[in-house]
Order: structure tokens, then C-alpha cells, then sequence
């Protein structure tokens, strides 16, 4: 006679419970595990600036680059195992590094990074030092050591505007009739729908500040040409009147939209 398990339904539910439950845990210690690698090789990458910083000044004139050749073509016993051009960018992250820090948090930095038996930097002064990067790639980008991927021809035709707040389809410039359909929608949307574009537009907003304030924290408009700087500046004071008209303005383009007719309530 053959017999067979038979399993019930609802031990087949507890079952299921129990393994999501472990995968859950699994999911939360490997993703905490990968954040904390990568908070390390920040500093590392902070340590290893700083070290090649000091190792430049203290090589004679014209014995820095010497250091990434081969072995065989060198004179040196020991050499690099990565080029100038890695050093250069770490060592760039460095002095950005602590650029954005105090002289007072500067110098608890340098003591932290200088000795190996040293306890690592307070995680708090790495944050704010990297602007919160996560990994040695992040903390380039963050300090402007590297630029984000260059756009292409086929990249510029996309649409550039931020999705689920303001204009939706991007760049791409809406008739009068279109926005005015689209501020009636936007009047009528669902209590879930607007809570949900509400929340886009903070995310946006806070994402256009963070990079304005680096654009002019890192000395990037000093490059704009004078002519440029000002254009520059009276844009941002226009777009500041905008903002705080916006109200008024979207109760202007619906009464005229009443008076020309091309609006009913």
C-alpha cells in the first residue's frame, strides 16, 4: 500500500510564513552587510587619498610617476598596482574631502586617517565629508571628481522633466490649452493620486536644491563667464517669482480660460 504525507493547508501556510520571514531577515542582514562594505571602502578610499597625498610630497621631483610603472621598466622595488590617473582621483576625493569640513573636523579627519591602529573617522564626519556616499564611486561623484555619463545625440531628444510633478512629459513645451487641462485634472485628482504627486514633488524639489547647492558650494559658477553668471542669476529670480506667484497664477489661467470660454466649471 502506498501513503503518502499529506500536508494541510494550514501547515502549508505556516510553512510559507516561517520562510518568508527567514528570507526577509536574509534580504535585511546581506543589504546591511553590503551598506556597511561600502561605508568602509569610503574610508578606505579617504585613507588611501590621504596616504598617497603624503607619499607624492615626499617623492623627489619627478620620481611620483616612476611609482606606476612596471617593475621591469622601473626603478624603483616596489610599485603601484593601479595608474596615475586612479591615484589622481583619490587623491582629488581627499582634499575635496576636507574641503567641506571645518578646520576642526579637518584635522579630527586627518588624525583618524593617519594611523592604521587609529579607530576609523566617526561615520557622521565621512557623511558629511563624502555628502553621504555610500561607495567610492558615490563619493567621486558627490565631490565632482568624476562626471556622470556624458549624454549622446539619441540621450538629448528624451524628455529631461522630472516624472509625476510638474510638467510629466518632460521638456517637451505644452500648448496653453494642454496646461490648462492639465491644472483642471490636477484639481480633481483622487486623495491618493494627489498625496502620491505631492510626494514626487518634494523628492524633486529637494533633489534640484541638493544640486543647485553643489553646483555653487563647489565653485562651479565661478567657471560661468560674468555674462553667464548674471543671465544665470536673473533666471533663478525669475524662476523664484513663479513659485511663490504659482497660486495666483493658476487661478489667472483658469479665469481666463472661463472668460474665453475654453474653460467651463
Amino acid at each position: 500500500m502506498k501513503h503518502e504525507l499529506m500536508i494541510t493547508a494550514e501547515t502549508r501556510v505556516a510553512l510559507g510564513v516561517s520562510e518568508a520571514n527567514r528570507l526577509h531577515r536574509y534580504a535585511q542582514a546581506q543589504a546591511e552587510m553590503a551598506a556597511c562594505a561600502g561605508r568602509n571602502a569610503v574610508t578606505a578610499g579617504l585613507k588611501l587619498g590621504k596616504l598617497l597625498v603624503d607619499l607624492k610630497a615626499a617623492t623627489d621631483h619627478g620620481e611620483w610617476g616612476e611609482l606606476f610603472k612596471a617593475a621591469s621598466n622601473s626603478t624603483h622595488v616596489s610599485n603601484l598596482d593601479f595608474d596615475q590617473r586612479t591615484a589622481n582621483r583619490y587623491m582629488r576625493c581627499y582634499k575635496a574631502a576636507k574641503a567641506r569640513l571645518s578646520a576642526t573636523e579637518s584635522a579630527q579627519l586627518d588624525a583618524t586617517l593617519n594611523d592604521r591602529t587609529a579607530p576609523s573617522p566617526p561615520p557622521e564626519l565621512v557623511a558629511k565629508a563624502t555628502d553621504g556616499a555610500e561607495t567610492p564611486r558615490q563619493m567621486m561623484l558627490n565631490l565632482g571628481v568624476i562626471a556622470t555619463r556624458k549624454r549622446t545625440t539619441h540621450d538629448r531628444v528624451k524628455p529631461l522633466g522630472f516624472t509625476g510633478s510638474g510638467n510629466p512629459d518632460g521638456a517637451q513645451a505644452l500648448t496653453p490649452m494642454d496646461k490648462l487641462a492639465n491644472d483642471l485634472a490636477a484639481l480633481n485628482l483622487p486623495p491618493e493620486e494627489l498625496e502620491r504627486r505631492r510626494h514626487q514633488a518634494e523628492q524633486d524639489a529637494a533633489c534640484l536644491l541638493k544640486q543647485l547647492g553643489t553646483f555653487v558650494d563647489q565653485g562651479y559658477v565661478h567657471l560661468l563667464r560674468l555674462q553667464e553668471r548674471e543671465l544665470f542669476a536673473d533666471s533663478l529670480a525669475a524662476y523664484a517669482r513663479k513659485v511663490s506667484d504659482a497660486d495666483v497664477q493658476s487661478v489667472r489661467a483658469t479665469m481666463d480660460g472661463i472668460a474665453n470660454g475654453t474653460t467651463t466649471l
